[in-house]
């Protein structure tokens, strides 16, 4: 089980934090895949959103460990 939380407009599709329950030996994209799984109005979202660990942003193909907490962080602007 690992625990993800949220940013910005992906809040509005799935609130502060969820859990996921994920197979064996998973990788980073499995997550984006099981939550378009969870909602699929987020696809687009889920997409174009920066994945990170608790100390760095995460690549696809990175091992997801079990009982971590990982954020998913929408492209902003401003200024």
């Amino acid at each position: 089980m690992i625990k993800i939380v949220f940013y910005a407009q992906l809040k509005d599709f799935f609130g502060e934090e969820t859990e996921l329950e994920l197979p064996v030996n998973p990788v980073a994209a499995g997550i984006r895949s099981a939550l378009a799984a969870k909602n699929s109005l987020a696809a687009e979202w889920l997409r174009v959103s920066r994945l990170a660990s608790e100390d760095a942003f995460i690549s696809e193909e990175e091992q997801i460990k079990d009982g971590g907490r990982y954020y998913l962080l929408p492209p902003s602007s401003g200024g």
